[in-house]
C-alpha cells in the first residue's frame, strides 16, 4: 500500500516526456527527452473548453436593465503550452531550426517503473498532447554576467487536443444473457447532459449481435444484447425478423437506427428516447444475388456504403429504402470482407486475396489499389483507415498486419508484432489519431488483444505488462472492437470486444474501463 505521502502525483519524479516528431502515425518513433532527444518540460498548458457568452435582452420589469434569457456557446480556441528545451553538448538542438513540421508529446506516470520504458514505465496516466506545432521560440539570454546557469529555450506551442489515458480493466459482460458467439459490437450515442434524454458521457450505450442457434427445429433467431446505463445492467432482444439458420455479420448506428446486416439483406430498427429498440424490418432492395454485403460504414445518415462479395459496393441514402450499386464488381471481383472511411471523402474496402478498392470522392467512384508486396496475398479481415492516406490491414491464416502512408501506391509496410503460431488479426479500431487497438488469435485457440497510444507505431500485447491493459481473460476469439463516441478522453479509455468463449461454444462480451475518478 503506498504511503500517503506518495497518493498524489509530483511534478518532477512522476513524469516524463517522450516526443514523437510527424505526428501519431505507424513508423513514427518516439524518442526518450533526455536520452533520444534533449531534455524538456511541457509548461502552461492551457485548454480552452467553450466560449460562453449570456443572450440579453432589455428588462420587462425596469428600464436600463437587461435579462438574461440564454447562452451563447461557441467554439474554443485550440490549447496552448510551452515546451522547456534545455541545449544539450555535442548536438544540433532541433529547436533553433524552423520546426516545420507537426510533432506530438507523450507524458506517462509512475512512481517505481523505468521511466525510460515507453510502454511499460508509467502507473497512472499517461498524457497526450495531439499534433503540437510550435509558434515562436524565446531563446532567451544566450550568455550570462557573472552566475552561469543552464541555457534553455522556450518553444511556444499550440497543440490540437489534449488528453489522457489510464489503466484498463476488462470484465465479462452480460454472461447470462448471451449463450452464442457475438458476431458485432457497437457503442451508441454521444454526449448528452440530461436535456434530450439520459445522461451520457458517450459510453453509457452499448449494443452487441450474437449468431442464431443455426438449427431450423427448434431454432432462435440472432439476438441483441444491449446496455444503456454503461454496462451495469443488460438487457436481450430475438430479431424475430432473422431466420433459426441465418447469422447476422455486422451492426452500426444510422441517426436514429439501429442495422444489422443479414443475409442478403438488412434490418434496421429505431432507438426510443431511453436508446432501447424497436421492432426490426427487413431490407433486400438493391442487393445482387451472389453480390451479398458483408459489413457497412456510416459516414453520415444519408451515406451508408456496404461492402459485398464478388467485389460489389453499395450505397444507401434512406437506411429504410435500400440501397443502389455504386460498384458492381468492377473495381475487383474478389469478395470485399471490410468497409471504412476516414469521416470526409475517403471510402476503402478490402477483401479477399489482398483485394483493396477505394474512393477518393465520397463513394463517387472505385479503383483498385495495388498490394505490394504481393507476398501479402491473403485475405484481409481487418480494415482500419486513420486518413485519407494511412491504412491498415489485418489478414486472416498468418494473422499479418500492414499499413500504408500513400493510398497503397508504394509497398505496403509490415507491422511486427508478438504473437504465438498461425491465426488471424479479425478486427482493427482507433479511437483517437493516437489511440487504437486490434485483435489476433492464434490456433491454439486464445484470442489476444492489442493497444497503442502513439497512432500505430508501438503495439503492445494484453500480457506483456503494460500498464494500459490489467487484465485479459482466457478466450478463443475476439470477432470485433467498438471504442466509445464522447470527448476524446472518453473514446480513447472505454471499448467493448465481443466473440468466442474459450469453450467454443458460448459468446463472451467484455467491457474495458479505465480507473476514474
Amino acid at each position: 500500500m503506498p504511503r500517503p505521502t506518495d497518493a498524489t502525483v509530483t511534478k518532477t519524479t512522476s513524469r516524463r516526456i517522450f516526443i514523437q516528431m510527424g505526428g501519431p502515425y505507424p513508423g513514427n518513433v518516439t524518442a526518450y527527452a533526455g536520452a533520444d532527444a534533449q531534455y524538456m518540460i511541457l509548461d502552461g498548458v492551457t485548454r480552452p473548453l467553450r466560449s460562453i457568452d449570456p443572450i440579453r435582452v432589455p428588462s420587462p420589469i425596469r428600464n436600463e436593465a437587461f435579462k438574461v434569457v440564454g447562452r451563447k456557446i461557441s467554439a474554443p480556441d485550440f490549447p496552448t503550452g510551452t515546451l522547456r528545451i534545455l541545449e544539450n553538448r555535442n548536438t544540433l538542438p532541433f529547436q533553433l531550426g524552423n520546426l516545420d513540421c507537426p510533432f506530438n508529446l507523450y507524458l506517462p506516470v509512475g512512481l517505481c517503473e523505468d521511466p525510460s520504458d515507453f510502454a511499460g514505465g508509467w502507473q497512472s496516466i499517461v498524457e497526450i498532447v495531439s499534433w503540437a506545432e510550435a509558434t515562436s521560440v524565446d531563446e532567451g539570454a544566450r550568455g550570462q554576467w557573472e552566475e552561469d546557469s543552464q541555457v534553455e529555450d522556450a518553444v511556444s506551442i499550440t497543440m490540437e487536443s489534449k488528453y489522457a489515458i489510464g489503466s484498463q480493466s476488462f470484465s465479462i459482460k452480460a454472461g447470462t444473457e448471451i449463450s452464442r458467439e457475438v458476431v458485432d459490437v457497437v457503442y451508441g450515442g454521444g454526449v448528452q447532459c440530461g436535456d434530450c434524454g439520459p445522461t451520457d458521457d458517450g459510453s453509457k450505450r452499448i449494443y452487441a449481435v450474437t449468431k442464431s442457434s443455426g438449427a431450423a427445429s427448434p431454432g432462435l433467431p440472432a439476438e441483441l444484447v444491449f446496455s444503456i446505463d454503461g454496462g451495469f445492467t443488460w438487457a436481450q432482444q430475438l430479431i424475430d425478423a432473422f431466420g433459426a439458420t441465418e447469422d447476422p455479420l455486422a451492426i452500426d448506428i444510422v441517426g436514429n437506427k439501429l442495422v444489422i446486416i443479414g443475409s442478403n439483406s438488412y434490418y434496421w430498427a429505431i432507438f426510443n428516447d431511453q436508446g432501447q429498440p424497436g421492432t426490426f424490418t427487413k431490407v433486400t432492395s438493391g442487393f445482387v444475388a451472389g453480390g451479398n454485403p458483408t459489413d457497412l460504414y456510416v459516414l453520415n445518415t444519408n451515406n451508408v456504403f456496404f461492402s459485398g462479395l464478388l467485389g460489389y459496393i453499395y450505397k444507401a441514402t434512406d437506411i429504410t429504402a435500400g440501397v443502389t450499386v455504386v460498384d458492381a464488381g468492377v473495381a475487383t471481383s474478389d469478395g470485399l470482407f471490410r468497409i471504412a472511411g476516414d469521416g470526409n471523402n475517403t471510402v476503402v474496402a478490402a477483401g479477399a486475396g489482398s483485394a483493396v478498392v477505394y474512393s477518393p470522392n465520397g463513394g463517387g467512384s472505385f479503383s483498385a489499389v495495388v498490394v505490394e508486396p504481393s507476398a501479402i496475398a491473403l485475405d484481409i479481415f481487418a480494415l482500419a483507415v486513420k486518413d485519407a492516406n494511412t491504412w491498415l490491414i489485418g489478414t486472416g491464416l498468418s494473422g499479418r498486419m500492414f499499413y500504408t502512408r500513400a493510398q497503397g501506391k508504394i509497398a505496403w509496410t509490415p507491422i511486427n508484432f508478438t504473437a504465438t503460431g498461425v491465426g488471424a488479426v479479425r478486427d482493427i479500431v482507433f479511437a483517437t489519431d493516437e489511440v487504437g487497438y486490434f485483435v489476433h488469435d492464434d490456433n491454439t485457440p486464445t484470442g489476444r488483444i492489442f493497444s497503442t497510444w502513439d497512432g500505430g507505431n508501438t503495439w503492445i500485447r494484453n500480457d506483456q505488462g503494460s500498464a494500459r491493459i490489467l487484465n485479459w481473460p482466457v478466450l478463443s476469439r475476439i470477432n470485433r472492437l467498438a471504442t466509445a463516441k464522447g470527448s476524446q478522453q472518453v473514446a480513447a479509455n472505454y471499448v467493448v470486444a465481443g466473440g468466442l468463449a474459450g469453450d467454443l461454444s458460448d459468446g463472451i462480451l467484455l467491457l474495458g474501463v479505465p480507473n476514474a475518478e
